[in-house]
């Protein structure tokens, strides 16, 4: 995928996460997120930070299994200062608790399995593995539990394996 360049918003971000440093658009409709420099977010397993491919396959991923409207920007920097900007709807409403955030979870057809490299959820029918499912990453809307900063990939088998997952 070709990214664009993009600019940062001005100023210093709202917030400052493992991942991110977070915006509110003017209009208040989107949050604005920039990974910190040099980095492209976390995913589950021994290595815990991911490539830009794999960054950018858990954004696509979260979009097609949550339908989270997360859009990305472009890029920002170069080398080690590189850092891939996005965009989110604003979704307001209260934390979830850990219960709905399990029935969520159930609903979809994930299964619960607690690993060495921590709590994650596996789906067999399509390989589907969601981590850092924490009421942190997800909001109950007026339409249901919306999570918005899940890590979502498709491991590998060699990962599944050592996470006794499978």
């Amino acid at each position: 995928m070709e990214l664009k360049p993009a600019a940062l918003p001005n100023g210093f971000g709202q917030s400052r996460g493992s991942e991110h440093e977070v915006w509110l658009s003017a209009d208040k409709l989107r949050v604005i997120k920039a990974t910190h420099a040099g980095e492209f977010g976390r995913k589950f397993g021994p290595d815990r930070f991911a490539t830009l491919d794999e960054y950018l396959e858990r954004i696509r991923l979260l979009n097609d299994e949550f339908a989270v409207g997360w859009q990305i920007e472009g890029v920002c920097g170069e080398g080690r200062s590189r850092r891939i900007i996005t965009s989110q709807p604003a979704f307001h409403g209260k934390p979830p608790t850990l219960a709905e955030i399990r029935q969520f979870m159930l609903e979809r057809g994930f299964v619960f399995h607690r690993t060495r490299f921590g709590d994650a959820w596996f789906r067999v029918e399509d390989g589907l593995l969601v981590s850092d499912a924490e009421p942190k990453n997800a909001v109950v809307t007026a339409k249901g539990l919306m999570p918005f900063d899940f890590l979502i990939a498709r491991p590998k088998q060699e990962l599944l394996k050592a996470a006794q997952i499978g």
